[in-house]
């Protein structure tokens, strides 16, 4: 008993600095779910939003990241903002890069970073300081909007008001330019107008049906050459210029905790349905932990081929084909009860001192504690995936020998303490 008492107290150890571990990495970002949003925020970390409509404004210190039927946001972001709706407003400052996706999006923000949009009209009437990348049916550049990097615009119109201080990559049925662009341009359109007012400083190259149109009030400073191609629409949506990484979705640990409630939830069935059963997995690992755990790697090594084996010897017959479907879908739920018996086999072990069969309140209290452990560690990509396949395989191991053992140990027979 005196040698179980070191590695109980270091499992106990690790265990609540797990839990510590997920109360810590659950405040790391803010959560918003709800039909109508009006958000005035002053947050340090990143948010997250699933709604119908959202309105933000005031500061927020990390990312912004969201699904939603109308967006308004007129804030001071520091980080990078992805977005999909149908409308999106986005005023203020954002610090990061930007990616949307929508019917009608308007970027009026002051953007250090670089642009990605993809809707019906997309429009910029604000700075941006890095590169754009925008497909949709109208893009427009307004008066007064400045890219100071590349723009690579796809659209069947792109009108161009404002300047842009790199290169200019542009695919468009009509192309209409009445703004300043200090880089080469590289246009392929069906119809292409350089208007008054139009100052281009590097070289143009024009591939299309028609020839550049150029008003006698545009200043062309570089040479100009023409190709003619043939039209077709499908070019525009051959374009590959937009890359999204709009990143939304639960964070890791809200993945591992959605495990670890599922594990729960099918532990308790098990320990109510065939507590004896429970109570000898727990006890196999109890006497040999390390024979349980190198067992239990075997196990989960040559599972899949033993049952990808019978799988296929089942198909062969037509009468086994229904069999063999079972099988199959019978695996997964094997290795989902082998996790759980883990995770009861690992709480038996910390915190039934007694060594005698746990009754249905200890079992379930242990096996949530260490579920939840679990969970936290599932934050760390890494270490999650390891400690997981740890518990997996201490279950599955655990689980054989309790299987295949001759008799059952005296605990696991007897009746469930009071």
């Amino acid at each position: 008993m005196n040698r179980t008492v070191r590695p109980m107290n270091n499992l106990k150890s690790l265990l609540f600095g797990a839990l510590l571990a997920l109360a810590a990495g659950a405040g790391a970002q803010a959560q918003y779910l709800g039909g109508d949003l009006n958000l005035s925020l002053d947050e340090d970390d990143d948010i997250r939003f699933l709604a119908g409509d959202v309105t933000l404004d005031g500061r927020v210190g990390g990312d912004v990241r969201g699904i939603a039927g109308d967006v308004s946001i007129d804030a001071d972001i520091g980080g990078d903002v992805s977005i999909v709706g149908a409308d999106v407003t986005l005023n203020g400052l954002v610090g990061g890069d930007v990616d949307l996706a929508g019917a009608d999006l308007l970027i009026g923000s002051d953007v250090d970073g670089d642009v990605d949009a993809a809707g019906a009209n997309v429009t910029f009437t604000g700075r941006i300081g890095g590169s754009v990348e925008a497909a949709g049916a109208l893009i427009t550049l307004e008066e007064g909007a400045e890219i100071a990097g590349d723009a690579e615009f796809a659209a069947r119109e792109v009108q161009l008001l404002g300047r842009i201080g790199g290169s200019l990559e542009a695919r468009a049925r009509d192309l209409r330019i009445h703004g300043e662009i200090d880089g080469p341009l590289e246009i392929r359109a069906r119809n292409v107008t350089f208007e008054d007012g139009a100052r281009i400083s590097g070289p143009i190259e024009v591939r299309g049906p028609n020839e550049p149109e150029i008003a006698e009030g545009a200043e062309i400073a570089g040479e100009v050459t023409y190709e003619f191609a043939e039209w077709d629409e499908h070019q525009i949506g051959e374009f590959e210029g937009v890359n999204f990484d709009l990143d939304f979705g639960p964070p890791s640990w809200a993945f591992g905790g959605a495990f670890a409630a599922s594990a729960f939830v099918l532990g308790l069935l098990a320990s109510l349905m065939a507590p004896k059963s429970v109570a000898a997995v727990a006890m196999a690992f109890r006497k040999r932990p390390w024979i349980s755990g190198l067992l239990g790697l075997v196990v989960f090594a040559v599972s899949p081929v033993l049952v990808l084996t019978l799988a296929v010897l089942l198909l062969a017959t037509v009468i086994g084909i229904p069999l063999a479907l079972v099988v199959l879908f019978a695996f997964p739920v094997i290795l989902f009860l082998a996790f759980a018996f883990g995770g009861v086999a690992i709480g038996d072990m910390i915190f039934n001192r007694s060594g005698e069969r746990a009754g249905l309140g200890l079992r379930t209290g242990s096996l949530a504690l260490v579920l939840l452990a679990l969970a936290a560690l599932g934050a760390v990509p890494v270490l999650g995936w390891i400690v997981s396949l740890v518990v997996l395989c201490i279950g599955f191991g655990a689980w054989s020998m309790a299987i295949f053992s001759r008799q059952l140990p005296e605990e696991a027979a007897s009746e469930p303490a009071a």
